[in-house]
């Protein structure tokens, strides 16, 4: 338990660090909307799965509850990484782009791969480590694709949406 604790004080100081260090607070007005569309989508799929999560945390000493992480994840952790991966995008090259992109994907699935590794998060209902590095694909190419798009972007959330419910077995009955 002391060690999911000191993993996800680590991480949560590593994400705030490189907030800090990396990020374009020059121009945080230009991200501040797709900062605001991850938080959404986020908060939105918590409630959503509420009763039929596919991956859940581990407490640890100081957090108790899977909604503590879910607020912690939704106003923190997915916050500063979507500002530091936009300052940071490559604006030429699409080789660039598409290895900024899986360094990104990188970064997050072995993080969570640790995380499950040392018990911190388990996976339920047919969810996967490696579907999720799947998500972290769409997740940060949809990311990207807010900032420049919003519309799109909102279009294929709300259909990628949908797939999940229908792969995995949601009921109405169990939403919140």
């Amino acid at each position: 338990m002391w060690l999911i604790l000191f993993f996800r004080i680590c991480l949560v100081g590593s994400f705030l660090f490189a907030v800090w260090k990396w990020g374009d607070w020059k121009n945080w007005k230009k991200y501040y909307p797709t900062v605001l569309f991850v938080m959404v989508v986020n908060l939105g799929a918590s409630y959503i799965t509420y009763h039929h999560g596919l991956w859940n945390y581990h407490q640890d000493q100081l957090v108790k509850t899977q909604s503590t992480v879910e607020l912690i994840n939704s106003f923190v952790m997915l916050p500063s990484s979507t500002f530091v991966f936009l300052s940071n995008f490559p604006v030429n090259r699409k080789l660039y782009q598409y290895g900024y992109i899986l360094l990104w994907v990188l970064i997050f699935s072995s993080l969570e791969y640790i995380d499950k590794t040392i018990g911190g998060i388990y996976y339920s209902n047919g969810w996967l480590w490696q579907i999720s590095t799947i998500f972290d694909i769409a997740m940060f190419s949809i990311i990207r694709l807010h900032h420049l798009s919003p519309l799109r972007a909102w279009l294929i959330t709300l259909f990628l949406t949908g797939v999940i419910l229908i792969v995995f077995n949601f009921g109405s009955a169990e939403m919140k």
